[in-house]
């Protein structure tokens, strides 16, 4: 009896003990970050805008995590002589989790001109034993076609690649509204909340003529839009895992709010939530579920 007691108090000391490790390893910090842009000529509003908010979250996430520093050393016989040469990369040992508050962007001079931007939000040491995720956005279904500066009215694509099998779902934000594109819309209706993927496989999706025969029928092909003339800014967001997880509450968009009666006919906008509410639920999911990867991929779309 006494024995049997004990094998059981050790199991669950091994238990609760590797469940403290995990949750001491993705602890959270909060942290602010500020960065200053000097903006070159040839680089439109939004992407300075995308620049600086987003090296004023690697400032913010290296006050908590400094910057691991590679050093490879190359050693080599040439002519009889031993020659050396080293190369350095550093890399963010840290990740951001999501903002607590809208970045703070100020204009500090007109000439030159130059932007600021504050923010803050939750950060954490990245997992060590994540995926290595490849996420191109295309202007046709293939790899060679890769671009991030979209004209209104160009196809996208999308090509996502993973070291693990897992589950993905894709979501465009375009600073207003979060608009779920996977799963597509008829997977999504039977409950499908998530797309399998396997390991070292490069997928290509929102094609037709590469998805599999008997789900050609379910593929939602896409087209960008500019609201207005100009460049507006946009992001790809990938969400990943090697379990299922949940998904945010999307509706039915309102293609009034795009469209106008005329031009809606034959275009079907995907589901929607408002880009606060998404932001808010990612990152409570990334707060609970510390494995699951969030991969931004920033595009421009120009009318």
């Amino acid at each position: 009896m006494s024995g049997k007691y004990f094998i059981f108090l050790t199991f669950l000391f091994t238990v609760v003990l590797s469940n403290f490790q995990e949750a001491f390893a993705q602890k959270e910090y909060t942290s602010t970050g500020t960065f200053d842009l000097m903006v070159p000529p040839n680089m439109n509003m939004a992407e300075a805008e995308k620049y600086v908010c987003d090296r004023a979250r690697d400032s913010a996430v290296m006050r908590v995590f400094p910057q691991r520093l590679s050093t490879e050393i190359q050693t080599w016989i040439s002519q009889g002589k031993v020659a050396t040469n080293a190369f350095s990369t550093t890399e963010l040992i840290g990740e951001w989790l999501g903002d607590l508050k809208d970045p703070q962007l100020t204009v500090l001079s007109n000439k030159p001109y130059t932007l600021r931007c504050k923010v803050k939000g939750k950060v954490r040491e990245k997992i060590k034993d994540g995926a290595q995720l490849e996420v191109k956005t295309l202007y046709c279904p293939a790899l060679a076609c890769e671009l991030e500066q979209f004209n209104d009215g160009q196809s996208l694509y999308l090509s996502v690649a993973s070291s693990k099998t897992g589950y993905i779902s894709v979501f465009l934000d375009d600073m207003t509204n979060v608009f779920q594109l996977l799963p597509y819309t008829e997977e999504r209706k039977q409950g499908i909340e998530q797309v399998n993927i396997e390991r070292n496989k490069a997928y290509i999706f929102f094609s037709k003529a590469d998805a599999p025969e008997n789900k050609r029928h379910l593929v939602n092909e896409l087209q960008l839009f500019a609201e207005k003339p100009g460049v507006e800014l946009a992001s790809l967001i990938v969400l990943f895992s090697e379990t299922p997880f949940n998904s945010p509450l999307v509706q039915e968009t309102q293609a009034g709010e795009y469209f106008d009666e005329a031009e809606y006919i034959g275009y079907t906008m995907p589901d929607s939530a408002p880009s606060e509410s998404f932001n808010n639920w990612l990152l409570r999911l990334r707060q609970t579920n510390p494995k699951l990867q969030a991969v931004r991929k920033m595009i421009t779309i120009k009318r």
